[in-house]
């Protein structure tokens, strides 16, 4: 909890891995505008909900639902900005691997906010394109979750396609005869079909 606190006065996002940061809340809302969303998406509604929230820890005048699901989830993200101003907010939230490329995205350009700080847990491998979100954290418990094994899903496409071209060349050398033309052209041959691939998949 004390690095935790630390990461927040120095503006710092925090990640703890396999906790439920629920439990932290209570502590760091003495200190803190802290508003817990459980999960951070569907976007807009997690939008609405940390402006409104914001507003009754000031004791300030809520807009109307009516008024906020009117607007662009861009608008909704200026009036946090808004919002947020003058004092730092601490979003709480679990489950950062249920995080979409999309939500991941969204997120992360809200934490570029210096006024905006967040607290994750993490309970599993998440999607390698939120890595970018991930960056903007700090694991606090890291080697706890770095003896269990986690982190972002494993790409394995490009090993696949390698090996496919490992295959490829063993096979067309076994049907040649050894020489250092049938090598060369085995190896060429191996490349086009990698290079091939490479460009079919993207």
């Amino acid at each position: 909890m004390k690095k935790i606190l630390e990461n927040i006065k120095a503006g710092k996002s925090s990640l703890v891995w396999k906790k439920n940061v629920f439990n932290y809340v209570e502590i760091i809302s003495e200190s803190y505008v802290t508003v817990y969303l459980n999960e951070l998406s569907p976007i807009k509604s997690k939008l609405i909900q940390l402006i409104a929230s914001i507003q009754e820890i000031r004791d300030r005048k809520v807009p109307e639902s009516s008024q906020l699901q009117r607007m662009t989830i861009e608008e909704l993200k200026e009036m946090l900005f808004k919002k947020s101003s003058g004092i730092k907010v601490v979003v709480v939230f679990n489950h950062f691997e249920r995080l979409t490329p999309s939500t991941a995205r969204f997120w992360l350009s809200v934490s570029g906010h210096e006024r905006i700080v967040f607290l994750g847990s993490v309970c599993g491998n998440f999607k390698k394109e939120a890595y970018g979100f991930y960056q903007a954290f700090e694991v606090v418990n890291q080697k706890v979750m770095k003896s269990e094994g986690s982190g972002s899903e494993m790409d394995i496409t490009i090993p696949f396609i390698l090996i496919v071209g490992a295959f490829v060349f063993i096979c067309f050398l076994k049907v040649s005869l050894i020489g250092s033309v049938i090598l060369i052209s085995a190896l060429w041959f191996a490349f086009l079909v990698v290079r091939t691939l490479l460009y079919l998949i993207r």
